[in-house]
């Protein structure tokens, strides 16, 4: 017991001075440690990320505050249909579930009945249809709700409930969000009692709390599905716009977020240190759906260039028609000579030259055999090829025709295929204009890095070596697999596995992706898994693995 002070010479006036001096220094400090408390909770919902640890301490201040033997806290399910247990405690039956403590394994409280009538014989339930805060001095004795739950509880667990408070936990616009209830006040000597106004008005600034705690996790969820949805959207938009890439965006994003899960999985090799959170997988995720988001603004005559003479149409059409015209022009003059009794020998000779020359052509506007030398000189006399007759001239080629038709390997002039590589600057630069959460901070780097290769020379910032991240190999891995096996490409022939494996392997030889990933890729079967998914029957060959992997990894 504390000293007694002087406080007036009457000794029994004194003891009582002190007494009552003891006991506003103690009321005092109750509600010091209150105020503590509340600052407490003020300072995590702007510091703390985990809203359980949140929701933990509103529970131990609105405990202790009350005294109360329980407390539930419930929370309206996105389909509002249900009551969601979020923390379940209760200090006899030593029982806490939720919250920091895990996972509640009991089922949600529905919010309506079969008839589709809404439930009204829970006190939580019917808390949350009215918005209104009811106190109970004894829930054996109020009609309220139905106890016949409560009392077989009660009997199962040798409890017995008395006093109650349920309040809602509304936002700003009036919706009730969840309930706050809790069970059993107790008075300093241990016994059951009744809540007070007192109780009632702590509680209720602690439910708007918590309320807003419910409010800014809804709000982060939904601004974190409409980003979810605003990239699948573009994504979407983007395989529509062409014919042939459909499709392409959406399998680079699956097999990233595949590849990401096995190197997550890893326990030895070059992966085993490598443990991604929740939040860089999520990351990995949106990375592999923006990757082509530039390609946006990349002409789409350009991104289905199927043949060397592609614009709007294949002018090859055109070319036939002019050969076919110079044909008809020269065999009309030999007509004519022969009934002059001239020799037309030299313009049969050009007939025959105009029909190989024109299969010669028709070869190379597909693009896919590499223009030599030789092939170049005779692309060269074809477009110098002029016919008079009759005071009028006959070409072949156009001079834009000609310069088509000279790409070495493809189908994309330089200044075109530099268009193309233009989409992961703009991928970049659209990415970069957008504030992502901080989790997500490095999705620009990751999208517009698919191209970069591991020895420098990819594109657009010829990043290397460790400057390239693994989260950007990962999908530049994706990315090339999709292009090489894909088979609605008008440019390209379709490619088998063992194809498409090789020509990874003389990548990885080269420097060019990361040899580990491939391995994985390759040992993982994901490969396999991938091509029975959305491969034809006929590109799916068998491949030998071990071969393929000898490519770059001399040792084995």
């Amino acid at each position: 017991m504390a000293e007694q002070k002087s406080l007036n010479s009457n000794p029994q006036l004194n003891r009582l001075l002190n007494d009552i001096v003891e006991s506003v220094n103690h009321y005092a400090e109750v509600q010091l440690a209150h105020i503590r408390s509340l600052t407490q909770i003020g300072i995590a919902l702007s510091s703390e990320s985990d809203i359980n640890k949140i929701f933990d301490l509103i529970l131990e201040e609105a405990l202790t505050y009350t005294n109360a033997d329980g407390a539930t806290i419930y929370s309206v399910s996105d389909d509002k249909r249900f009551l969601d247990f979020q923390i379940v405690y209760n200090r006899t039956m030593k029982l806490r579930m939720g919250g920091a403590y895990g996972p509640i394994s009991w089922p949600s409280i529905p919010l309506y009945q079969e008839d589709g009538s809404k439930q009204m014989r829970n006190l939580a339930t019917y808390v949350a249809h009215t918005g209104t805060l009811q106190i109970i001095e004894d829930v054996y004795d109020q009609t309220i709700f139905d106890n016949s739950g409560t009392r077989k509880v009660d009997q199962q667990n040798k409890y017995r409930s008395k006093s109650m408070i349920a309040i809602p936990l509304k936002d700003h616009e009036d919706e009730v969000l969840g309930v706050v209830q809790l069970i059993n006040a107790m008075n300093p000597e241990g016994e059951v009692v009744g809540f007070t106004n007192e109780h009632m008005a702590m509680l209720t600034s602690l439910a708007s709390i918590a309320a807003i705690i419910l409010t800014n996790k809804k709000l982060v969820v939904g601004l974190e599905t409409l980003l979810h949805q605003f990239i699948r959207a573009n994504a979407n938009a983007i395989d529509r716009k062409s014919p042939y890439s459909g499709g392409h965006i959406t399998r680079v994003a699956s097999l990233t977020e595949a590849l990401a899960e096995h190197i997550q999985k890893c326990e030895v090799g070059a992966f085993a240190d490598i443990e991604f959170t929740d939040d860089e997988m999520e990351e990995i995720a949106l990375s592999g759906w923006m990757h082509d988001l530039g390609k946006i603004v990349t002409p789409v005559y350009i991104m289905d260039k199927a043949t060397k003479l592609e614009t709007i149409f294949d002018r090859i059409e055109l070319v036939r028609t002019r050969f076919e015209l110079m044909q008809a022009v020269i065999e009309r003059d030999i007509l004519r000579l022969e009934q002059g009794g001239k020799d037309a020998a030299r313009q049969r000779e050009l007939v025959e030259q105009l029909g190989r020359d024109l299969a010669f052509i028709e070869v190379s506007n597909i693009g896919g055999e590499f223009m030599k030398d030789e092939d170049m000189a005779a692309l060269d006399r074809i477009g110098k090829c002029i016919y008079k007759s009759e005071g009028k001239s006959y070409f072949l080629l156009s001079d834009d025709e000609v310069k088509n038709l000279s790409i070495r390997r493809g189908t994309l002039l330089p200044e075109e295929f530099a268009i193309m590589q233009e989409h992961a600057t703009i991928t970049a630069e659209m990415l970069d204009q957008l504030t992502f959460p901080k989790k997500y901070r490095h999705v620009p780097l990751y999208a517009s890095s698919h191209h970069e290769k591991l020895n420098g020379k990819g594109y657009p910032n010829q990043l290397s070596g460790d400057e390239m991240p693994l989260q950007a190999r990962i999908i530049a891995i994706a990315d090339l697999f999709e292009a090489l096996t894909a088979a609605d490409r008008p440019y390209k022939k379709w490619k088998t596995l063992t194809e498409s494996l090789r020509i990874m392997g003389f990548c990885a030889k080269d420097g060019e992706i990361d040899k580990d990933i491939l391995n994985l890729f390759i040992d993982s079967g994901l490969y396999l898994k991938y091509a029975n998914e959305y491969l034809k029957p006929k590109q799916i060959d068998d491949v030998d693995t071990d071969k393929i992997k000898s490519m770059y990894n001399p040792s084995e």
